[in-house]
């Protein structure tokens, strides 16, 4: 690492690329998180029964979102490599097949949701105040979830290609509007009735709607012969070879990323077996770890595409380069984050409004995840900017889940099982991070990821 700040052409090149992608990236997703925390302060206001009622929705949002975000990743695996190729046409026909998943994808969910949300929300809580509450919550909110698929899409194909600011400025436009009717509604401010939690899955609904009506403006009309503008004769491009490439590498990602998703959900599930005020306190706590984890979760998102390009150019050596400058980087950046959120603690506690009995077990709960959280940041980098970007994807859906299916989440519940505290079955749950580097650094090191997978498609 002697030459990672060595004033040369190479590390100016690598650092311009770096923030170009990675700031916009980070801002978006801060500005996505600034949602959740937000809207986690002006419910709290209304006690510990409209928390643990919209975290429990939060819940079934974060395993669509992390559905989504599977199909995604391989969409994105492979238009960074096609861009690096300079394939217009292959990334219009990867776009064209990510938007038309992600809306096909949000149909179960909306479906379930709508029809039958107590299916879900007794997985979490038999709480009948909590009940009633998640309920109205659920039936507004999940409207929102097709404009999301949308969104996101866009979001992540533009991201692939450098061009991360549409959905920064999206992003941007949406927590502006989500304030703004969160505010309103949720107190009944401006003439607006008052709606409670209710108010708050309607101002969602709301911002979703306008960040997704903007993204395709801006693809379609505002930006004209944009590289993701698609049609629909490029639904009738595809062979077999294409969707078999696609397919090969892109369901590793998305079972990854879904049976990852599963298995946070099940710690809620298993936090939940100590009761409404557990949690209320994982649900502030987790919402706030996410804020400070998201800077050093981005710059891996950068890396991936970095890498990708990289590889889809032929540049294999500069991309392996370039993965242990961004190892580097990723790491010191959970390690500051860390300690800033230990920082913050007090400031936490003030504006989440915790009461004297949940004050014990946030602390402990924060200051447990804030150490955790440089391993986390590298584990995030090795899995998603190492592993995918060359498309190592079978490899690493087996690390992530022989690491919580095989280890932290059946500890959790038997922790869970004989009455342990909340903040030490969060503790349960870093041990997915132990396992992850013990097998992730190892084939990182082997530089078996290092493939150009689109050389020859």
């Amino acid at each position: 690492m002697k030459n990672l700040f060595a004033f040369n052409d190479e590390n100016k090149r690598f650092f311009k690329i770096l923030f170009s992608l990675c700031i916009p990236i980070i801002i978006q997703n801060l500005i996505s998180s600034s949602v959740n925390v937000i809207d986690t302060v002006m419910i709290s206001s209304l006690g510990e029964v409209s928390v643990a009622s919209v975290g429990v929705a939060n819940q079934f949002f974060f395993i669509f979102n992390m559905c989504i975000a599977g199909i995604l990743g391989g969409s994105g695996l492979f238009i960074s490599q096609f861009f690096g190729k300079n394939d217009v046409l292959n990334i219009k026909k990867i776009t064209a097949l990510s938007i038309l998943l992600g809306l096909l994808l949000s149909l179960p969910f909306v479906i379930i949701a709508f029809l039958s949300p107590e299916s879900i929300i007794h997985i979490f809580s038999h709480d009948l105040e909590v009940v009633s509450l998640c309920k109205k919550y659920f039936k507004i909110v999940v409207i929102s979830y097709p404009f999301t698929a949308i969104s996101m899409g866009f979001g992540v194909c533009s991201r692939s290609i450098k061009n991360p600011n549409i959905g920064m400025k999206c992003s941007a436009i949406a927590i502006i509007i989500n304030i703004f009717f969160n505010y309103a509604l949720i107190f009944g401010h401006f003439g607006f009735p008052y709606m409670g939690v209710r108010g708050a899955a309607l101002a969602t609904l709301i911002a979703r709607i306008i960040e997704s009506i903007i993204m395709i403006f801006y693809v379609y009309i505002y930006k004209k012969d944009y590289m993701l503008k698609f049609d629909l004769s490029h639904f009738g491009m595809f062979n077999k070879e294409f969707l078999s490439a696609f397919a090969s590498k892109s369901i590793p990602i998305f079972l990854n990323e879904s049976f990852w998703a599963i298995a946070t959900v099940c710690y809620s599930v298993a936090y939940a077996m100590a009761g409404t005020s557990a949690i209320a306190s994982s649900q502030i706590a987790t919402t706030t770890s996410n804020f400070f984890i998201i800077t050093a979760m981005c710059v891996a998102m950068g890396s991936s595409i970095m890498l990708g390009n990289e590889l889809g150019s032929d540049h294999i050596e500069r991309a392996i380069e370039y993965s242990k400058k961004l190892g580097f980087i990723v790491t010191a950046v959970g390690f500051v984050m860390g300690i800033l959120l230990i920082i913050s603690i007090p400031g936490l506690l003030i504006l989440f409004n915790v009461s004297d009995t949940m004050k014990p077990d946030i602390i402990k709960i924060f200051t447990i995840m804030a150490i955790v959280m440089p391993l986390r940041a590298f584990n995030t980098f090795i899995i998603i900017g190492v592993l995918r970007s060359g498309g190592d994807t079978k490899l690493a859906l087996i690390i992530e889940m022989s690491s919580m299916w095989l280890g932290s989440v059946p500890l959790t519940f038997l922790a869970a099982k004989f009455g342990i505290p909340i903040y030490l079955l969060v503790r349960c749950t870093s041990i997915e991070e132990i396992i992850k580097f013990i097998f992730g650094v190892p084939r990182a090191l082997s530089k078996k990821w290092a493939v150009n997978i689109v050389k020859n498609l």
